[in-house]
Parts: C-alpha cells; structure tokens; sequence
C-alpha cells in the first residue's frame, strides 16, 4: 500500500508542502481564494436548508474520521510535520498581510500609509470642533 511506504509518504508530504507554500506566497491566488471563500459562505448562509445540509456533512464526516485510529495518527503526523516546518508560517503570514494591507505594497508601507490617513482625519476633526 501507498500509504504503508515511508519514501512514499515522505516525498508525498514535501509535495504538498511545497505546493502550499508556493500558494501561499502567490497574492493573486491568495486574494481570489479569500474572495471565493468570503462568496460562498455569504452565499450559503442565505439558504437555510444548504446551511443545514453542510452542517449535517461535515458533522458526520469529521466524526467518523476521528473514529478512524490510523486516519487520526496520519493527520497527527502531518500537522507535526507541518507546524515544524517555518517556511509555512512565513508564507502564510506573507499572504495574509499582503490580503490584509493591499497588494503589491509591504506591511511598513501600508502601516505608514494608514498612519497617514488616521493623522489627517484626526486634524481634520479637530479643525471641525474647534
């Protein structure tokens, strides 16, 4: 079996590991997966009986995962191995700022962007009340 091979498991998991760190690190990919996720689910919690079925999926099959001895150990492995992988962390973080605080422009430059913005509306309410 493919799943009893250890090279196999091993260079199945670089794979995945590579594949998502690349994702990550792709804004465009980042951005339109968010907005598709961000889409969906408004979309699904309109409809009441969608909303239900997916609860209804989702609720069985995570329990019958966690009933599954050997599917727990594997995931238990994976998420290990993952979570001491750092290259993961800083794409993660990289494509969420860059979600988060526009496109093309690095977390200092948007800081001092808002900063910016934030010190001008302060003037400007001030010169207002006063």
């Amino acid at each position: 079996k493919a799943s009893e091979n250890e090279g196999f498991r091993s260079t199945a998991l670089d794979v995945v590991r590579s594949a998502f760190t690349g994702a990550l690190n792709d804004e465009d990919f980042v951005r339109d997966l968010m907005e598709s996720i961000v889409g969906a689910m408004v979309q699904a919690s309109k409809e009441e009986e969608l909303t239900q079925s997916m609860l209804d999926v989702v609720t069985r099959a995570v329990s019958q995962a966690l009933a599954d001895e050997k599917f727990v150990s594997e995931l238990r492995g994976a998420v290990k191995d993952t979570l001491q992988d750092g290259g993961i962390y800083k794409a993660g973080a990289k494509g969420i700022m860059s979600a988060a605080f526009g496109f093309g422009q690095t977390a200092p430059e948007t800081t001092k962007r808002n900063s910016e913005l934030f010190l001008n509306a302060s003037k400007n309410s001030k010169k207002a009340s006063g």
